[in-house]
């Protein structure tokens, strides 16, 4: 009966969260010298995600640089390896195994999308190579259970619970449809939206999509139009999804819109002020009831704040490392990644093994990283924060929080 059990578990997958600690001290040393920490990194450098991948970066090497600059790590500097793959899967799996089996790199470190990140779960479970802050928040890098993935950010399924309890619970909507980008990224955030409705006994009045890289909305336009919905979850980039509000507005079509934390709040915002001076000369425009009806969902707090200590370091050691850099919610991400990254790093102390590492991040319980949540991982618990905050478009083009 006992073999029986084992045999359907294996069949099932649900044996895929196994760690196999059966691996040689050298393995496990990869990356790792007297004097020096390898750490890899693939993200959208070029391209038209490239904002996202830049100031991911950017926001954890002003932290990293800071650590380097008063001794590292237990006298250790941590050197990251960039490569960029514009948002391309191919690319990203390339970058991936160059980094493990080339520049032997101790750990993996903000991937940003997910229709690349998700193309490396294999080949990061294979490797054994630990992974730490994502810039994605899909649910297959979290379920089932991926013992070398840690994440840091919440996932899109608490941003899209997010949309619908404001929807929803706080506005008593109940006609609600999903626009979304159409691939992995996309069917994330729809998921995460028909699940939140479904335990309401809803479901979703109307869903459209367009191509991933197009500005091909029009059609979607038509769809949602037609359904009459009071609020609109939008999953993809700000330019489409700035473009689908201001011909919405045209189109005699004015309702609620959202978007989850990828639409790179900054240019969306920037992007939907613009429109708004071009399409709305009249003088009885309200441009506060127009941008009080756009939200974006944020997993970071606002990086304007001065309430929060590591908003306040942020700001601080961005304006030292990249003066030319306008805070955002997206270095802001990134910087709160290589928070984590460090600590790990120091709890494991100096005999540093990619196994200590793991259980270094897998020790930390209700750690207090300076935004207002607790950083908490576990043996079978690799989602660090959790819950998200709610920001809406103010009249000089930028997110602020409020609360519902």
């Amino acid at each position: 009966m006992v073999i029986f059990v084992i045999l359907i578990l294996l069949a099932s997958g649900l044996w895929f969260f196994h760690r196999d600690n059966d691996v040689t001290t050298t393995e496990t040393r990869t990356g790792v010298s007297d004097s020096e920490i390898l750490i890899g990194s693939s993200a959208a450098i070029g391209g038209h995600a490239s904002f996202l991948g830049t100031q991911t970066l950017h926001g954890s090497m002003a932290y990293i640089n800071y650590v380097n600059e008063n001794g590292g790590v237990h006298g250790r500097q941590i050197k990251v390896i960039s490569y960029d793959d514009g948002y391309e899967p191919f690319k990203t799996v390339a970058n991936t195994q160059t980094l493990i089996n080339t520049d032997k790199v101790f750990a993996l470190f903000d991937y940003v999308g997910t229709p690349t990140s998700v193309k490396i779960i294999d080949i990061v479970h294979n490797s054994k190579v630990p992974l730490i802050g994502l810039f994605t928040g899909a649910e297959n890098l979290r379920v089932p259970f991926r013992p070398y993935i840690f994440n840091v950010r919440d996932s899109y399924y608490a941003e899209a619970e997010g949309a619908v309890a404001y929807f929803v619970d706080d506005l008593g909507l109940e006609d609600i449809a999903v626009f979304y980008q159409d691939d992995a990224f996309g069917l994330a955030v729809l998921s995460g939206a028909q699940l939140a409705l479904e335990r309401r006994g809803m479901e979703t009045i109307a869903t459209a999509t367009y191509a991933r890289g197009t500005m091909d909305v029009e059609e979607a336009i038509d769809v949602i139009k037609a359904s009459e919905a009071e609020a609109v979850i939008m999953v993809g980039t700000y330019d489409p999804l700035a473009k689908f509000i201001v011909l919405s507005h045209q189109a005699e079509y004015n309702t609620l819109f959202h978007a989850v934390s990828f639409v790179r709040s900054e240019d969306f915002g920037n992007q939907l002020n613009e429109d708004i001076e071009k399409h709305h000369t009249d003088e009885g425009f309200n441009i506060e009831e127009h941008n009080k009806n756009i939200i974006v969902t944020q997993v970071v707090p606002s990086p304007f704040s001065e309430e929060y200590e590591t908003v306040r370091e942020y700001n601080e050691l961005v304006a030292k490392y990249y003066p030319n850099d306008e805070p955002n919610y997206v270095a802001l991400e990134g910087f709160v990644n290589a928070k984590v990254l460090v600590e790990a790093l120091e709890n494991a102390g100096p005999d540093l093994t990619r196994e200590k590492f793991i259980e270094a991040l897998e020790s930390i319980d209700h750690w207090d990283v300076g935004i207002g949540k607790e950083v908490t991982y576990g043996q079978l618990d690799h989602q660090g924060l959790s819950g998200i905050y709610y920001s809406r478009l103010s009249e000089d083009g930028t997110f602020k929080i409020f609360n519902p």
